[in-house]
């Protein structure tokens, strides 16, 4: 991580309903949730020799997508174990002027990420004097798969290498008891990796509006960094 990171934890008054005297959060589960990335970035120039044409970017916000996570608790410890995998997406239409075949040209095009986390991590409670109501926090070790998703007049790209990073994820969440099985689990996590993406136009010409636009074949690098805090909801079940 290269940067610190201030969590403000608000203070929520439950009132939950009379369970029956069951532990909970002793039992392995799994999650079922939705989640949010608030901020990527899009790299187009990762191998210039300047630093200046390197940093230039464009961001994609507010990416949305589900996941499911596995939560296997250590037997007679305060630690559980967690595989998680989530698909996030998100990509945006607009008009832009292009200079593709010799000539400058405003075209349709749809830009984005997509973005397929999967994390081994290690958790651990945290005392909150409340049976219904838990803290937990943590982090691990990620392997991040992410696209970059481009369609220029209708004509689409292939991915030329295999766009896999590592990195680790630091993580805090809340859940709150619903039942004697079932639970809300809130998360927030903290990543920064860093994918590389080799990618090509998959076809070599399109009509669009009455002329022929010719695209280039050679193959476009693009970095592709997910930076943004990660926000999840969803229902956690206990199993075994």
């Amino acid at each position: 991580m290269r940067r610190c990171t201030f969590l403000i934890v608000p203070l929520v008054f439950l009132t939950p309903p009379a369970l029956d005297a069951r532990q909970f959060g002793e039992n392995s589960s799994i999650v079922v949730r939705g989640n949010y990335i608030t901020s990527s970035k899009l790299f187009f120039n990762p191998d210039a020799a300047t630093s200046d044409l390197r940093s230039q970017y464009i961001t994609v916000d507010d990416m949305l997508g589900a996941g499911v996570e596995v939560r296997w608790r250590v037997p007679d410890a305060n630690v559980l174990l967690t595989f998680s995998a989530d698909y996030v997406s998100k990509a945006r239409d607009e008009n832009q002027l292009l200079a593709i075949g010799g000539a400058l040209r405003r075209l349709p095009v749809t830009e984005g990420v997509l973005f397929i986390p999967m994390e081994l991590g290690i958790n651990t409670y945290v005392p909150l004097g409340s049976e219904d109501l838990k803290l937990t926090m943590g982090g691990g070790f990620g392997v991040y798969y992410a696209i970059r998703m481009l369609t220029v007049a209708g004509v689409g790209i292939r991915v030329a290498n295999t766009p896999i990073g590592y990195g680790i994820h630091v993580g805090t969440g809340f859940e709150y008891r619903l039942s004697t099985f079932f639970a809300l689990r809130m998360e927030m996590k903290f990543r920064d990796p860093e994918i590389m993406n080799e990618t090509s136009f998959n076809q070599e010409s399109t009509d669009y509006n009455g002329s022929v636009i010719v695209f280039p074949q050679n193959p476009f690098r693009t970095k592709i960094q997910v930076d943004g805090l990660s926000l999840s909801l969803g229902l956690m079940m206990e199993v075994f």
